[in-house]
């Protein structure tokens, strides 16, 4: 089975200087995804119904994840808000072609996702499900 955690290397294999507009982008989108994925597989392991099969409803798992970190067991309020602003991040990299994205945001990303990361190891998914 594939690690989404793998997703996040990738980002951080992307955040020296040097590295085209398209690839700082790429990371920033991947470090969301490394992170929702991650978290989305602990939820559902741990009974969180976040995860779905049918295709019209994979969309509503985004909110779903960051919903159980705004309330419920798994709430945390740091993961909540750095959760948020990697969201914004990634709309803002894979949306927004008015945008220049730079090697700073994608240091931004990863602040994000480190704390994110500890959060996870440390706190919320420290025992296994």
């Amino acid at each position: 089975m594939f690690d989404p955690k793998d997703f996040i290397g990738l980002c951080r294999g992307s955040c020296s200087e040097g590295h085209s507009e398209a690839e700082y982008r790429t990371a920033i989108s991947r470090a969301l995804y490394g992170v929702f994925l991650w978290a989305r597989e602990e939820l559902a392991s741990r009974g969180e119904p976040v995860k779905t099969t049918r295709v019209e409803d994979r969309a509503s798992e985004h909110s779903k994840v960051r919903i159980r970190f705004k309330q419920g067991r798994f709430q945390h309020n740091g993961v909540s808000q750095r959760l948020g602003g990697l969201y914004q991040l990634r709309w803002k990299s894979d949306y927004d072609l008015d945008a220049i994205m730079k090697q700073e945001d994608v240091v931004q990303a990863l602040e994000y996702v480190s704390y994110i990361e500890s959060t996870f190891k440390e706190y919320l998914f420290k025992s296994p499900p």
